[in-house]
């Protein structure tokens, strides 16, 4: 079991990816943020079982989590909203486009980790001959993309937020009761 552990964040993670993805589902303000949040917390545990990386590294990081960051806020513009008026409830569609490539990104990270490091167990690793030198890079890309996740969800969720707010508003204000004109 011990010599599993290592492949239980990313089974979680595609969990929670699968789980969410595809189906339309109900958009509660207060818990927006949990999903964003689970997958940054699993992406930066992943990043947290490699070695510390090198100037280079960090310069793949801040292009991945720019343009992560970018995708997510302009991607949400063009997910689906739906406002019930009866009960207010929002719904949005997610795409599949995204699910697949969150899920992608994680298979992605673990394959190259694989292929690198070798399995479970302290098995060697399997890399060809001739890309034994680009080892590290391959990881570090791949950590990257790891981190473009992370970004992007966690954009969403903050577009996500500016775009629910009036319609939260929108159906608070249907819900007043009418004032006369002496504002009673």
């Amino acid at each position: 079991m011990k010599d599993l552990a290592p492949y239980i964040g990313p089974l979680l993670a595609l969990f929670f990816i699968f789980r969410r993805g595809g189906k339309p589902k109900r958009v509660k303000p207060n818990r927006l943020w949990i999903y964003p949040l689970g997958i940054t917390v699993l992406v930066l545990l992943t990043l947290s079982r490699g070695v510390a990386p090198d100037l280079v590294a960090y310069a793949y990081f801040a292009a991945a989590i720019a343009a992560g960051g970018a995708l997510g806020w302009f991607t949400t513009q063009h997910v689906e909203l739906t406002l019930d008026d009866a009960t207010g409830t929002i719904m949005s569609k997610p795409t599949q486009f995204g699910t697949i490539l969150t899920a992608a990104v994680f298979i992605l990270r673990f394959a190259i980790e694989y292929v690198v490091n070798g399995g479970p167990g302290g098995a060697p690793p399997h890399v060809p001959g001739r890309i034994v030198q680009h080892a590290g890079t391959l990881l570090w890309l791949a950590d990257a993309a790891l981190l473009f996740v992370a970004a992007r969800v966690m954009a969403q969720a903050g577009h996500m937020m500016i775009r629910i707010r009036p319609m939260i508003a929108r159906h608070k204000a249907a819900q007043l009761p009418p004032t006369d004109a002496h504002g009673q």
